[in-house]
């Protein structure tokens, strides 16, 4: 019989249930005009409406969405909640419903129906928490303020910017333009103006009330602040007749009080250069432009200044600083903070808690940790010693930008703004060539040595280092390091600096980690050996945001095994979303988020890995806190969220980390069948075959006319011309120049009739591999030589051809790939060696004849692209072939068909079971 309970009284108690999760929450509140919101809840500035219906009809669904946004429409609220109590709530069972509940915003979904998510009141409450890092549009708000110091930037003289740089040590560009050298330095130097701005208005209420006794910015021993006081607000200071004046004189009265991270910076751009019209215009447009951001956004949400930085500042193609999104730092942080870490109820057990990030960035993991230990220590949102413990202790950040270091300190200052800062542990690690001709690595350097931390600027003396005594230079182990540390490749890393200090910081990399299992192709690797040193020993936990290539390329195969040893590889979690295969804001990498926990024999055998692959990336921070929540407790499956595998220690420490290759976990057990001899007598291609040149454009180049040496190649890989599996050639090619002939000469001779490709677009792609009539090299294609003497090799080549080319082949490779982008992989000739073949001298040469003649009778067939695998008839044949060459089930063909056809990699397109 339904519950007689009326919805006012539900929402009086679970408002009260809100409450005590540490919410400010009040029920049933009526505004103006008699319009009424069910639960009003205030994070901040932010007023939250949560709107319930009793039920979990879709009635009771699109009338709870509609009350919800009608409260947006009325401007009663900045966002809201929709929530469905369960048929039969009462108000005994508030504290163990389970509801139903959807974030919205002004940007509402059209499709309501599929964005519903399903917790208990705990969930609830986190995503009411988190519903405000959604309103407003923050690539619009940086965009606009980015434009605006671009004007500010364009009033300055070519002095005036230089004079900027200098202040703040910041590097000019590389540019054939003068004029433009410091363009980039003096846009970073309002940048930091303009966040300060932003927190100078943040300030504005709570400065009143906490004049400081002493004045914390004359340093030694207490002295008494005489100043006047409140300083003046941010507003008035923009619309000054001298607006330098102004803001010099309002934060010098602030540092007085604490935030010198944040403020001393600022003063330094500010007095940088005489205050003449031009300088004072530009600051003022700067400090405008910054209110009205904060203005807009009214939460000033977390992921706000990191948008702002990684818009205003592309940097990353050269420095690796890829932005987390706030979605991926929620899910990583969810994961990693978890129940059993400490007693979080005892504020005690929280202080000592040591989070830190070796790579911080403007500070998203950071904040995203912080969030993390609110949602599970409630009492810690109050202003008080538990707040200021979490700044001063807890959290510790190093990044080598300054900009960026000044812009964590700002984003974890929007925490709490009247948190004292002066402990603050956010450091500047020093990159570069220092002045005694030594290249350090920022905090990388903790390795071998103390890093060169650098004291935030001042304008009498613009970098000094921070005393040897500072925490910051000997910190805690750590619980937990969390990052999302640089990958920039190896060419271009380091491309700010002159040859000469390129290549002594280069040596230093060399000499830092040599004997280290880090391959310095990409120096995301080193810092997940410096996370393992910064961690306890005993209990430490590394989270990171990860290219994906980690856990797939066979460069990562050191630090994959090194991590499988020592640490219980937790989880691994990536999207095989086609729109979002990333969690970092600024690439088009696929990523990989990683956790790990410390392990020793003593503990036991390890449990297995989950590996976590997302038919859809969360886009927002309550999508990815339900995620993590469903990963945690074990109901990931069931919310048709994506898949999980499950996947033996033993196999994580050998290197193998291939279940994030597919979304399947059909798949995924047929490629480890494949690799361990299950599905037939296997081997690597290394075993059975030789590869060619990978790169031949080093060498040769393409002709449009025969050439003497008579050299021809399979150039391209064309999907509209290359469509079976006997190819013809497509170009004349010639050495380069006659000092590369003997180089041309030796890739010229390891040519070959069979060809492998070294990339491929799985939506289109029609052929694995390609045979001719002739010895060619490749430069989309790389040649394959067999190796078997017994056999003739044509027809060695032919059946691999025909392998490749069906449906187990096409497992086999897609299991080897590197994967960059979903539907883009890459392969290596590493990936092509470690590629499963059959093992041809074990299943003998009746099997490989039929192989053979399965070639010669499919050859010329058009296939259809790898999304028509189970409809294309030539790759029935060809599997049908395999099955009984290779004595396979007959089930199994068909079955590899359908889930192939359907990963996301392959279609490019989302996954539709």
């Amino acid at each position: 019989m339904p519950s007689t309970t009326h919805e006012h009284t539900l929402n009086v108690h679970l408002a009260r249930e809100l409450r005590a999760r540490g919410l400010n929450a009040n029920p049933e509140i009526t505004h103006a005009r008699g319009k009424r919101i069910d639960i009003e809840v205030h994070i901040g500035i932010v007023r939250v409406a949560v709107e319930a219906e009793h039920g979990q009809s879709t009635t009771k669904q699109r009338d709870a969405i509609k009350d919800a946004d009608a409260r947006i429409t009325q401007n009663l609220a900045r966002c809201a909640v929709a929530v469905c109590y369960p048929d039969n709530t009462t108000e005994n069972t508030i504290p163990t419903a389970q509801y139903l509940y959807q974030v919205r915003d002004h940007n509402r979904q059209a499709d309501w129906r599929r964005n519903w998510q399903r917790g208990n009141i705990d969930n609830l409450a986190s995503v009411i928490r988190l519903a405000p890092a959604q309103i407003g549009d923050p690539d619009a708000a940086a965009a606009a303020l980015s434009a605006q110091l671009d004007e500010a930037v364009r009033r300055l003289a070519p002095a005036q910017k230089q004079r900027l740089a200098s202040a703040l040590d910041l590097p000019p560009s590389k540019t054939a333009d003068p004029n433009a050298r410091y363009d980039r330095a003096a846009k970073r130097a309002m940048l930091l103006v303009a966040t300060a701005v932003m927190f100078h208005s943040r300030l504005d209420a709570h400065l009143p009330d906490n004049r400081p006794e002493c004045d914390n910015h004359i340093p030694g021993a207490n002295t008494p602040f005489t100043g006047a006081w409140p300083p003046p607000l941010a507003n008035h200071c923009a619309h000054s007749d001298a607006p330098i004046n102004a803001f010099n004189d309002a934060w010098r009265l602030i540092l007085a009080l604490d935030y010198k991270p944040i403020f001393e910076t600022a003063r330094a751009a500010i007095q940088a250069c005489p205050p003449d019209p031009a300088f004072a215009d530009a600051i003022r447009e700067t400090a405008k432009a910054a209110l009205a951001v904060a203005q807009n956004i009214a939460s000033l949400r977390h992921d706000l200044l990191g948008r702002i930085f990684h818009t205003v500042l592309d940097t990353a193609r050269y420095d690796g600083s890829f932005y987390t999104t706030t979605a991926a730092a929620t899910l990583l942080a969810s994961l990693a903070i978890t129940q059993d870490l400490c007693d979080w109820q005892n504020p005690n057990a929280i202080a000592r808690l040591r989070i830190t990030d070796p790579a911080c960035g403007t500070g998203t993991l950071l904040m995203a940790a912080a969030q993390r230990i609110h949602d599970l220590a409630p009492h810690t949102r109050n202003h008080g010693a538990a707040a200021q413990a979490l700044i001063e202790q807890v959290l510790s950040g190093y990044d080598v930008n300054l900009t960026a270091t000044h812009m964590a300190a700002t984003t974890l200052g929007l925490l709490s703004p009247t948190t004292r800062f002066r402990n603050m542990k956010i450091g500047r690690a020093f990159l570069g060539v220092d002045n005694d001709g030594r290249a350090r690595l920022g905090s990388l350097e903790f390795l071998d040595q103390k890093p060169l931390l650098m004291d935030w600027p001042n304008a009498a003396q613009p970098v000094t280092q921070i005393d040897d005594d500072n925490p910051m230079n000997n910190p805690d182990r750590a619980d937990i390091i969390i990052m999302n540390p640089p990958f920039t490749q190896h060419d271009l890393r380091y491309q700010q600096f002159s040859n000469k200090e390129k290549w002594a910081i280069r040596a230093r990399e060399k000499r830092l980690f040599a004997n280290k299992p880090v391959h310095l192709s990409s120096i995301g690797n080193a810092f997940l050996f410096l996370a393992d040193y910064m961690r306890k020993t005993d209990n430490g936990r590394i989270a990171a945001v990860l290219p994906l290539a980690t856990a797939t390329h066979t460069t990562s195969l050191g630090i994959r095994r090194f991590l499988g040893e020592i640490y219980y590889v937790e989880t691994i979690v990536t999207s095989h979303d086609p729109d979002r295969t990333y969690f970092s804001e600024n690439t088009q990498i696929g990523e990989m988020l990683l956790i790990g926990r410390a392990w020793d024999s003593g503990k036991g055998a390890k449990p297995p890995t989950k590996v976590v692959n997302l038919a859809r990336n969360p886009s927002t921070p309550a999508e990815a806190y339900s995620v993590a929540d469903s990963i945690l407790k074990g109901n990931f499956q069931s919310q048709n969220l994506g898949t999980l595998q499950e996947v033996d220690a033993q196999v994580i420490e050998s290197g193998d980390w291939g279940a994030v290759q597919f979304l399947s976990p059909y798949l995924s057990s047929q490629f480890i069948n494949l690799t361990q001899s299950d599905m037939f007598p296997s081997t690597s291609l290394n075993a059975i075959a030789e590869l060619g040149s990978a790169n031949i454009r080093t060498t040769l180049t393409r002709s449009a006319m025969p050439t003497p040496e008579g050299m021809i190649a399979l150039w391209d890989h064309k999907t509209d011309v290359t469509q079976a599996m006997l190819a013809k050639p497509d170009a004349h090619v010639a050495p380069k120049s006659s000092r590369q002939s003997n180089a041309a000469n030796l890739v010229w001779a390891r040519r070959s009739r069979l060809l492998l490709p070294n990339r491929a677009r799985l939506n289109t792609v029609r052929v694995m591999c390609a045979r001719l009539n002739e010895r060619v090299v490749g430069s989309a294609w790389v040649p394959c030589i067999p190796t078997i003497p017994q056999y003739p090799r044509d027809i060695v080549e032919k059946a691999l051809c025909a392998y490749f080319n069906s449906s187990v082949g096409i497992l086999a490779m897609l299991g080897e790939r590197s994967n960059k982008a979903l539907s883009y992989p890459q392969f290596s000739n590493a990936n092509l060696r470690a590629l499963i073949v059959p093992d041809f001298p074990k299943i003998g040469e009746p099997a490989i004849r039929h192989l053979a003649a399965a070639y010669d009778s499919l050859c010329q067939q058009p296939l259809l692209p790898l999304p028509s695998l189970p409809a294309d008839p030539i790759r029935i044949a060809l599997d049908d072939a395999i099955a009984r060459a290779l004595a396979l089930p007959p089930d199994l063909l068909p079955r590899l068909r359908r889930n192939l056809s359907a990963e996301p990699s392959i279609t490019a397109k989302p996954y539709a079971p």
